[in-house]
C-alpha cells in the first residue's frame, strides 16, 4: 500500500483513494478486498463492482459471482451500470468495454462519479445533479471548511491541504475536547506526511473516519482525493469510549492504558497542585539521578556554534521556531541555547554521557535527557512535548 507508484500524480494519487474507498464498501460487505491500489484490475470482471454497488445503494443485483468468459464479464458490468442509471447517475462516454479493457482514467471517473453520488452529496444532503455547478458540492465542502477553521483560510482542495496542517486542524476541531491535536499550529510546513499522518491517525482513532487518504500522496494531492476524504469528516462524531474497530491486542492495550491513567494520573494531579512553578522550585525538589549538568528546573538544548552540518543548522533554526511558536522561550526557565564547545571538555563529556548520544541540537527538561531533533518533533506531534515541558 505504501510503495510508490511511477504514473501521473493524480492518477496514483486517485487510484490510492478511491481503491482504499472502495475496500471500505467491500469490507463492510464481508466479501474480499481488491488489492491496494489495483481498483481498475479489480472492476474489469463486474464482480466488486457490483458488491460494492449492492452495499452503497442497498439494492440486488443479479450477476455472476464467477465469471469465466468475457461475455459473462460484460454482462456483470452492463447490470452495474443499469443499477446505477436507475439510481439517477449520470454516465457519460463508459460503457461495458471501457471497464473490462481497463480503461484508467474513464474507470476514475466513473468511481468518483459514484464517490460523489453516495458519499459527497448524500454528505451535503444535496442533489447529486449539481455536481460541477458553483453552489454545488465542491463549494459546499469548501464552506463548510471554512465554517470550521476559519483561521487557516482555505479557498481549495489542493495547495492549501499541502503541509498536512489543515487536515490536523479539521480532525481537531470535529473530535473537539479534549482536543486531539491541540498543536496543529505548531507543526512545521516542511513535514508535510508526518503531519499528513497525524491527521489521518487521529481521524480513525476518534472519529472511526477510515485511513482511506495516503499521507504520502498529501503533498501532491488532488481535489478529488481530498474531498473524497473530508466529505467523510462532514457527519463524523467523536468515537465514545469502548466504540470503534480494533483488534483484540488494541482493546487490551486501550484497557491497560485506562487503568493506568486511574492509578497514576490523579498522584501527579494532586502533586502537581501543590508545586509552585519550576522556576520558583527548589533545586532539590525532586530525587535526581545521574550526573547534575546544571539544568534543575530548567528547559536547554544543547547544541554547537561550529558545526559545518547544514542538516543540524537547520534543525536547530527549526527547534528554535517550535518553542517560539510554543511560548517557550519567554519562560523563565528557558535557557538559550547551550553551546557544548564553549563548555570544558568534562561537561561536555558528561551531557553525552547522560544523553547516551552525541546528536546535536539535544533537548533535556529538568535536566533529563529528551530526545534530539527527530525525537523532539515527534513527540510535538503526538501532543507529549507540551506534557514534557509542563514539569
Amino acid at each position: 500500500r505504501r510503495r510508490r507508484r511511477k504514473k501521473m500524480s493524480w492518477i496514483a494519487t486517485q487510484t490510492s483513494t478511491f481503491t482504499n474507498w472502495v475496500n471500505v464498501q467491500l469490507k463492510s460487505a464481508g466479501v474480499d478486498e481488491v488489492p491496494h491500489d489495483g481498483i481498475v484490475e479489480a472492476l474489469k470482471d463486474g464482480v466488486a463492482l457490483n458488491q460494492m454497488l449492492q452495499q452503497i445503494s442497498k439494492k440486488t443485483i443479479r450477476f455472476n459471482k464467477k465469471p469465466r468468459m468475457k461475455v459473462q464479464k460484460l454482462e456483470n458490468i452492463s447490470a452495474g451500470l443499469q443499477l446505477m442509471k436507475e439510481e439517477g447517475l449520470t454516465l457519460v462516454n463508459i460503457g461495458p468495454g471501457d471497464i473490462e479493457g481497463g480503461n484508467e482514467k474513464l474507470v476514475l471517473g466513473l468511481l468518483w462519479t459514484i464517490i460523489y453520488h453516495y458519499q459527497i452529496a448524500a454528505a451535503l444532503k444535496i442533489k447529486p445533479s449539481v455536481n460541477a455547478k458553483r453552489g454545488g458540492a465542491k463549494d459546499l465542502l469548501l464552506e463548510w471548511v471554512r465554517e470550521k477553521i476559519p483561521d487557516y483560510n482555505i479557498k481549495n482542495f489542493n495547495k492549501d491541504w499541502q503541509d498536512g496542517r489543515a487536515l490536523c486542524a479539521l480532525v481537531n476541531k470535529i473530535a473537539g475536547e479534549p482536543w486531539v491535536i491541540p498543536n496543529h499550529r505548531e507543526m512545521l510546513p516542511d513535514s508535510a506526511r508526518r503531519n499528513a499522518q497525524t491527521a489521518i491517525d487521529a481521524g480513525k482513532t476518534y472519529l472511526n473516519v477510515p485511513d482511506i487518504l495516503e499521507a504520502e500522496d498529501v503533498p501532491t494531492v488532488d481535489d478529488l482525493s481530498i474531498m473524497t476524504y473530508v466529505s467523510l469528516l462532514k457527519n463524523a462524531t467523536r468515537v465514545q469510549e469502548g466504540e470503534g474497530e480494533g483488534n483484540a491486542a488494541e482493546e487490551e492495550e486501550k484497557v491497560e492504558e485506562k487503568v493506568e491513567e486511574e492509578v497514576v494520573e490523579p498522584v501527579a494531579v494532586d502533586k502537581k497542585m501543590a508545586l509552585p512553578p519550576p522556576w520558583e522550585r527548589a533545586q532539590d525538589w525532586r530525587a535526581y539521578e545521574g550526573a547534575d549538568l546544571g539544568g534543575r528546573c530548567k528547559i536547554r538544548v544543547y547544541s554547537s556554534t561550529t558545526t559545518s552540518s547544514a542538516v543540524t543548522r537547520k534543525q536547530n533554526e527549526e527547534m528554535q521556531r517550535l518553542f517560539e511558536r510554543m511560548g517557550v522561550h519567554e519562560r523563565p526557565d528557558f535557557e538559550p541555547w547551550v553551546m557544548v564547545d564553549l563548555m570544558d571538555k568534562p561537561q561536555r563529556d558528561a551531557v553525552f554521557a547522560k544523553a547516551g548520544c552525541r546528536t546535536l541540537p539535544m533537548l533535556f527538561v529538568d535536566d533529563e535527557y529528551v530526545g534530539s531533533y527527530e525525537a523532539v518533533m515527534e513527540l510535538n506531534e503526538a501532543n507529549k512535548l507540551v506534557k514534557i515541558l509542563d514539569y
